[in-house]
């Protein structure tokens, strides 16, 4: 082979290796680009090609079947239900006591005879207490804060495991989008490697490039395997929020929209002092623990009872009696007075924790509109500044090694930084709706409707 058949070789082999990074390239921007722009400027879908073939499974869908089938939440409407059946008791009149008996001469056996003498009689008698007024009120509403206090609670623990299969959804979103990403990216490299092969065998590429080549496939198909492992985890943990085998088959996420956020950490605060559910059930435990005290202070008074009793004396005239009991607390200083100062120090208590639960609370807010924020531009910043820009990279870089100007370990490290640059954007979108998720179970409120 003369020098000029062996030139034109090389040539040859250096236009199909750009020609394979462009249609590479192409294909990838293709799976990405478009949806890069809709969900930038609010656009739902992505194409069609892409989704046809997989099962596509929706977040909604999968917080329907969580609502209805996860056991943490049907566990805490049982405990609203226990809660909400103690008011009426803690409100009833103590159960009436029934008395009966008999005096009696001659027959031991009782109820059998009854005895001539005037004494001789059978009776029955009903004692019912009544507590001192404003008892019983306090009582049930001691209870019915109790119970307001569970269904909060409830509440919040509906919102988290909302929040939690959110969270799961969008890694497994990610982590569907990363493996997708890279699996394309480990067939473009597979291409490089080939005609790097191709270019060493005619004596115009080294076997650097060869060997950089196969190196970064090595590097690729390693981190598919932690990818499809941590999507393996995600769906176990979808699973298990909606009490079905941790080995069930989720689905293939549908694109997610990225709707701006337009609310201030001022606004998000309010928001949370006004409808946080963990911040209305410390003020109804207070509410609770204020009547409770009050009840404490009532225990220093008696409670009374009513006393009638029905005596039968045979041929004797029958006759009844009526009585009363009062119920003296006679060793208040030990006993009622200590009620008092229990629920005094309960009372205390439970504003303390309602000011370390608002504090915990404004933190967590501030922590996550950080995030929300900080994910929210770099998502912008990625898809269109940075994207954009390594895209042309790209195309410049794979241009010069056509014309022998760029070697090609530099079209590598672009083919890199743009797979790099691809996944953090779609990692940052993760994040930025995960925050988002956090946020809605702290304020109490759904922030992207």
């Amino acid at each position: 082979m003369d020098e000029a058949e062996l030139g034109r070789e090389q040539q040859m082999v250096r236009t199909k290796l750009t020609a394979t990074i462009l249609a590479g390239a192409s294909l990838i921007f293709a799976f990405t680009t478009p949806v890069l722009a809709q969900e930038i400027s609010g656009g739902k879908g992505e194409p069609q090609g892409q989704t046809a073939a997989k099962q596509i499974v929706t977040l909604n869908d999968l917080i329907e079947e969580a609502l209805r089938h996860n056991p943490e939440i049907r566990a805490a409407m049982r405990d609203v239900d226990a809660k909400r059946a103690r008011v009426p008791q803690a409100g009833a009149l103590p159960d009436p006591v029934i008395s009966f008996g008999q005096m009696n001469e001659g027959n031991v056996i009782p109820f059998t005879t009854l005895g001539k003498f005037g004494f001789s009689e059978i009776y029955i008698g009903i004692t019912q207490e009544f507590p001192f007024y404003g008892k019983r009120g306090l009582r049930e509403q001691v209870a019915g804060s109790e119970a307001d206090a569970e269904y909060w609670m409830f509440e919040f623990t509906r919102r988290q495991v909302i929040a939690n299969v959110k969270s799961a959804y969008y890694d497994l979103f990610y982590r569907n989008k990363a493996q997708e990403i890279v699996e394309k990216i480990i067939a473009l490299m597979e291409n490089f490697a080939r005609i790097a092969e191709a270019l060493y065998s005619v004596g115009k590429g080294s076997q650097a490039d060869v060997l950089r080549a196969q190196t970064e496939i090595s590097r690729l198909q390693d981190r598919l395997e932690v990818l499809q492992q941590q999507r393996g985890i995600s769906e176990a943990q979808i699973n298990a929020l909606l009490n079905r085998p941790a080995d069930a088959p989720i689905g293939w996420p549908a694109p997610v929209e990225k709707k701006p956020f337009r609310y201030s950490l001022a606004e998000l605060t309010g928001m949370a002092l006004e409808s946080s559910p963990l911040l209305k059930r410390e003020r109804r435990l207070i509410d609770g623990r204020a009547s409770a005290l009050e009840l404490a202070k009532k225990e220093l008074y008696p409670d009374f009872g009513f006393v009638f009793t029905y005596h039968n004396r045979g041929a004797l005239l029958d006759y009844w009696t009526i009585g009363g009991t009062a119920k003296i607390p006679l060793y208040f200083w030990r006993k009622q007075r200590r009620g008092v100062e229990e629920a005094a120090a309960e009372l205390a208590g439970s504003r303390e924790r309602y000011s370390s639960t608002q504090a915990m609370l404004l933190f967590r807010i501030k922590d996550h509109y950080l995030r929300a924020s900080t994910s929210d531009r770099l998502t912008r910043l990625y898809g269109e500044t940075i994207i954009p820009q390594e895209t042309l990279t790209l195309e410049a870089t794979t241009t010069g090694y056509e014309v022998g100007k760029i070697d090609f370990l530099s079209v590598i490290d672009s083919v890199i930084k743009l797979l790099n640059d691809e996944l953090t954007y779609y990692e940052q979108l993760a994040e930025y709706k995960k925050a988002l998720a956090q946020l809605e179970l702290l304020v109490g409120i759904e922030l992207t409707k």
